[in-house]
């Protein structure tokens, strides 16, 4: 897909700050955008039936509060409870948003991460872990987990953690596939029995936003993340495409704080103090834009239906999820008083998703 004037001039200015910042950088990162790694190649999984619908669409859980943990036992009384994921006796890896060393909406907060690994341990899980690969120019991982506080939280509640460029590799090609034929993502990540999506809701000045289809793109071999791919004019379907390799049981969007302008390293933050929860990546994104939409302070999710973004559509026609916001159903809830400011949050979030 050919690039507007508009994005061949951001894409360029991202290059330009990526190259000088990679000469700075340390060797084994240019040692990981230069050589491809050892890595088997397997095949892509099948994509799993979504625990959490009612009446035919995928239900969409929005929860108001300021304790992570009761938060979350709110969203899963919303979804259908948390026996619906199977999670006892299973290895189960979840996957915040650790691009760099900054604090939320930089990063997912780690009380959220904290929080949900405490529940999975509880709910019987032979295993928890929590990994993720930061950005290129941001490595090493290692130091990033601990400099977020989600090593500390992570471990606290029983977690491994992992920092996924120090980890073994597998090579997929999925047939599907358009804009990246192959590409080595993260075994830790591919291995696990249940896979649970944390990403923060932010804006992004290159892919517009990040949030669920995005966050995937940590889990990736950097020689094969769509930033290093820049020029090629196909970054959004990358990302999409990407998520082949792996499908979240559910998926945690981090909104207790969310960037509404900028990103996704730096930006304008508010403390919007709510989770978005569901079974569905795809419903959890068109969620994340209405919600980044009624803000009205990022023009680049301005002007068109939330279904054309062009992550979202791609996702949808590889049948990563619904293609439309009418295929959503939102519950909302809170476990401390809700401010009108949330209610009408909510209402504002159904009525763009029902403009679709």
């Amino acid at each position: 897909m050919p690039f507007s004037r508009r994005e061949l001039f951001n894409n360029a200015g991202f290059g330009l700050l990526l190259l000088p910042a990679l000469l700075r950088s340390p060797r084994t990162i240019l040692r990981h955008l230069l050589f491809d790694p050892e890595g088997p190649l397997v095949s892509p999984k099948a994509i799993p039936t979504n625990p959490f619908t009612q009446n035919g669409k995928s239900l969409v859980a929005i929860v108001h509060g300021k304790d992570p943990g009761r938060m979350l036992q709110r969203a899963f009384d919303l979804l259908g409870g948390v026996g619906q994921l199977g999670l006892h006796g299973k290895r189960v890896l979840l996957k915040p948003n650790v691009l760099n060393d900054r604090p939320p909406p930089s990063t997912t907060n780690p009380q959220v991460v904290g929080a949900m690994a405490k529940l999975v341990k509880e709910t019987g899980a032979a295993e928890v872990v929590v990994a993720d690969g930061s950005g290129i120019i941001r490595l090493p991982t290692s130091a990033n987990l601990t400099s977020t506080g989600i090593r500390a939280a992570a471990e606290a509640a029983g977690a491994r953690v992992l920092a996924l460029e120090d980890e073994p590799w597998v090579r997929l090609e999925p047939p599907e596939a358009k804009s990246l034929r192959q590409f080595y993502f993260s075994r830790p990540v591919y291995e696990a029995d249940i896979v649970i999506n944390m990403p923060v809701i932010k804006t992004h000045r290159f892919a517009e936003f990040s949030c669920s289809l995005k966050n995937f793109v940590g889990v990736v071999h950097p020689r094969y993340r769509p930033s290093v791919t820049f020029w090629t004019g196909d970054w959004h379907e990358r990302i999409a495409e990407l998520n082949l390799a792996v499908h979240p049981t559910l998926t945690v969007a981090d909104g207790t704080m969310t960037m509404i302008e900028g990103g996704p390293t730096s930006g304008t933050a508010a403390q919007t103090d709510l989770l978005i929860c569901s079974g569905d990546r795809v419903a959890v994104d068109l969620v994340a834009i209405a919600l980044l939409r009624s803000f009205g302070a990022w023009p680049k999710l301005q002007g068109k239906r939330i279904g054309d973004q062009r992550q979202v559509k791609r996702a949808a026609a590889l049948g990563l999820g619904v293609g439309s916001g009418r295929d959503i159903e939102v519950v909302s809830g809170a476990v401390d008083l809700a401010p009108p400011a949330f209610i009408q949050l909510v209402e504002h979030i159904r009525r763009d998703l029902l403009s679709e």
